[in-house]
């Protein structure tokens, strides 16, 4: 990895049906135990609308490039329990053709879970 792993992830996958016939994420783990680098990045935007620079956070997840990792699974810290969505997946291109790893931005979907 590149960046300095800070916590560990577990990778959830899977579907089902509730009562009322919805489908509803499972959860299942499919990976435990992934090192990963879990932290918030800022950037600035302007709004023309109102010329009011505004400051746009997003939770972002780097893991290794042989992750399988989708944008319909879900990431769980296994250090705090939290929850998040995979919002989007990017794989950066390689310069030097050495694996580059993966870098998802998340959106927190719960708080701790059990």
């Amino acid at each position: 990895m590149q960046e300095i792993a800070n916590t560990t992830v577990s990778i959830l996958r899977g579907t089902g049906r509730n009562r009322f016939g919805d489908d509803v994420d499972t959860g299942m783990p499919v990976y435990t135990g992934i090192s990963a680098y879990l932290g918030e990045r800022s950037k600035q935007a302007f709004d023309p609308a109102s010329r009011t620079p505004r400051t746009v956070r997003d939770i972002v997840c780097v893991v290794p490039s042989w992750t399988d990792v989708r944008t319909t699974d879900q990431i769980k810290d296994e250090r705090t329990g939290v929850l998040y969505a995979i919002e989007d997946v990017l794989n950066p291109p390689s310069l030097m053709g050495a694996p580059v790893d993966e870098i998802l931005t998340l959106r927190r979907v719960t708080g701790t879970t059990t």
